[in-house]
């Protein structure tokens, strides 16, 4: 006798958990994922810089070159520097002059310090990333005979707190 009671109480139920169903399926798009968090120092809070230098072009003498912290954090606002070129003979060749000293060289120096004038251009392409750039890396005032072969560069860029390393590179020939 309790059996039709029971049936009815189950299907009462049933119903009441299915009522509210009428098939419209809302799509939930998920929020976009957060940018990539960029690690960036300014120049004069970094206790270390450290230059890497990317790219030169040898006829227009354009240097591209990262710079970052002891962390590996991008520095930016670098805005203070010195930087010289220099031009040097091909080293299996000996000179005409005999008085010549055989590892002559001629130099192009660009400097920027926030009380003068500067030499060049320098410009933050993306966060920690530079370009300098010059009006042309000219050799031959210095050097009419043409003999410049190598060309090394030395980039010293200040922070308040620090300066990089002063290193000669090589970047012709490459």
């Amino acid at each position: 006798m309790k059996y039709p009671l029971l049936t009815l109480t189950l299907a009462t139920l049933t119903l009441a958990a299915c009522g509210g169903d009428d098939n419209q399926s809302e799509d939930v798009t998920p929020p976009p994922p957060p940018p990539p968090v960029e690690n960036t120092v300014a120049i004069d809070e970094a206790a270390q810089i450290n230059l890497t230098l990317e790219q030169f072009d040898p006829n227009t003498g354009t240097l591209v070159f990262a710079l970052t912290d002891a962390e590996k954090n991008a520095i930016t606002a670098a805005k203070d520097y010195d930087i010289y070129y220099f031009g040097f003979p091909d080293k299996n060749k000996t000179s005409t002059n005999p008085k010549a000293w055989k590892r002559w060289h001629v130099t192009q120096n660009y400097r920027c310090h926030s009380l003068q004038e500067c030499g060049g251009k320098l410009t933050e392409v993306s966060e920690g990333q530079y370009q300098f750039e010059i009006a042309a890396l000219d050799w031959q005032q210095q050097d009419p005979s043409g003999s410049v072969a190598q060309v090394k560069v030395a980039i010293q860029i200040y922070g308040a707190k620090a300066s990089n390393d002063l290193d000669l590179i090589q970047v012709l020939p490459q």
